[in-house]
């Protein structure tokens, strides 16, 4: 795949400056001789909000004096652009792929004293079979996209089937704001959970988001969004939703179930190792066999003890669930009347969300604030001795934990993990006149999710006022089969 790029001055524009410079990038066939195969550009037209098949991100240069006009590239007489050293920058020029792309233009900023940045924009995208028949959507809207780097980058995936005349299924991706309220990432009609269709949702989920540090994604047991997930995310740790998994134990070991759910969900939970060395071993005199079982399917999926990256209290798939559950009647409407209903959903969360995060005034969002309370209602009880400045030890009903508020880390496990002061830490910060706001994660802050909410979803226009333009009104689209 390449990225044919094309550059227009614009007026002047008060958010970047004089006079930006625009460079759209989409995706485009590459021949094997590095020709091109010539396709119009199709672009998301959004005063009217109507879908033209693909939306694009936008590189966007904000010029600090007016300069020349660009010149004009012709690709039928130049090679696709692989070098990162390329010193011009023209309209028509056609890039090996984003990265190389996104290095040029950052070299050109430097040199020719333009502000760069990228901006997206809605990402909606519709896939048909090779029939005209429709196959898939997939939909982020640029205010679910906007705030994606401020909140803790775990994705819970699911799917459920709708009951529509053509059926399908529902996906949708969604995380945690930092007030504990669901944040939709991206949602998609699909024909059902198999494995072109996981492949193609995360595919588009990748070309949307792409992959932050420390990521990782909830999802249930299904072979199909595993396999796929780890072909487009190598390197991005999947987890189980606890949930689902102990299903599976009880589909397998109904005998020992009842006797060890309470023990299994504290074990998945745990902080410390030897609180779950302890639960591991009364599932092992138990039934052993359901031991090999969590075992086999391998700690690191389902503890969190074990996690390779902090999953937080993100255990369950739960919040997929939820808005499954809020949209139980309109799975029944057609596909196009029951996405309308999705996104006005989706819009009065956003809403009511961003509304309660602008009349927030407490230290954090409404659900970690309510445990940061608890957390110092507990420390009362607590004694706390002095070791350095920053290194305590904390006597919690004759067991001691060791807390340094150097590094946020308490040896009960849950400062660092849930990243806000565990009853230990409170105990010292109390003892020492410390505020807790410095030692709580800036995702739980009010100034993270107004940010997260600072883009509204905008409402749709009457469709008898869509400007549709001619070559998105001739696309043939027929039902699914």
């Amino acid at each position: 795949m390449g990225y044919r790029v094309y550059v227009e001055l614009k007026k002047e524009n008060r958010e970047f400056g004089m006079y930006p410079l625009c460079i759209t990038s989409m995706d485009k066939e590459i021949e094997a001789e590095g020709s091109l195969i010539h396709n119009d550009l199709m672009q998301l037209d959004e005063i009217a909000g109507v879908n033209k098949f693909e939306t694009v991100d936008t590189l966007a240069l904000g010029s600090l004096n007016s300069g020349e006009p660009i010149e004009i590239f012709e690709p039928e007489r130049n090679l696709i652009i692989s070098k990162t050293n390329k010193k011009e920058v023209m309209t028509g020029q056609m890039y090996k792929d984003k990265d190389t792309l996104k290095a040029v233009m950052e070299q050109y900023t430097i040199v020719e004293r333009f502000q760069f940045r990228v901006d997206r924009s809605n990402a909606i995208r519709i896939e048909k079979s090779p029939k005209n028949e429709f196959m898939y959507m997939y939909i982020s809207l640029y205010a679910f996209i906007k705030g994606f780097d401020y909140y803790r980058p775990i994705v819970i995936v699911d799917g459920n089937h709708l009951k529509s005349t053509y059926t399908g299924t529902f996906v949708s991706a969604s995380t945690l704001d930092g007030a504990g309220h669901i944040l939709p990432l991206a949602y998609s009609v699909v024909d059902s959970e198999n494995d072109a269709a996981w492949l193609w949702f995360f595919e588009q989920f990748k070309m949307t988001y792409g992959e932050r540090e420390n990521m990782c994604i909830v999802l249930d047991r299904n072979e199909s969004i595993i396999k796929y997930l780890s072909r487009v995310y190598p390197t991005v740790p999947h987890f189980a939703c606890i949930w689902h998994l102990w299903n599976n134990v009880y589909k397998k070991f109904k005998e020992s179930h009842v006797r060890l759910s309470e023990v299994y969900f504290s074990m998945a939970k745990a902080y410390i190792q030897d609180e779950f060395d302890s639960l591991i071993e009364k599932v092992e005199k138990v039934d052993i066999r359901i031991k090999d079982y969590l075992e086999l399917v391998g700690y690191e999926k389902w503890a969190r003890l074990y996690a390779p990256v902090n999953r937080g209290w993100t255990m369950t798939s739960n919040i997929a669930e939820s808005i499954n559950s809020a949209l139980v009647s309109a799975r029944e409407l057609p596909i196009y009347d029951f996405l309308e209903e999705v996104r006005k959903m989706f819009g009065r969360w956003n809403w009511n969300d961003r509304k309660e995060a602008s009349h927030t005034y407490t230290t954090l969002g409404r659900k970690y604030q309510e445990i940061l309370k608890l957390n110092e209602a507990l420390s009362t009880r607590m004694t706390v001795v002095p070791s350095t400045e920053r290194l305590h030890m904390v006597n919690d009903e004759g067991r001691n934990y060791t807390v340094c508020l150097l590094d946020k880390t308490c040896s009960c496990g849950r400062f660092q993990v849930d990243e806000l002061p565990c009853p230990h830490a409170w105990g010292v910060l109390k003892s020492k006149f410390l505020m807790p706001e410095d030692y709580c994660s800036d995702y739980y802050k009010p100034k993270s999710i107004i940010i997260t909410y600072e883009v509204p979803v905008y409402p749709l226009p009457d469709r008898r006022e869509w400007n549709i333009p001619a070559h998105i009104s001739e696309e043939v689209i027929l039902p699914p089969k």
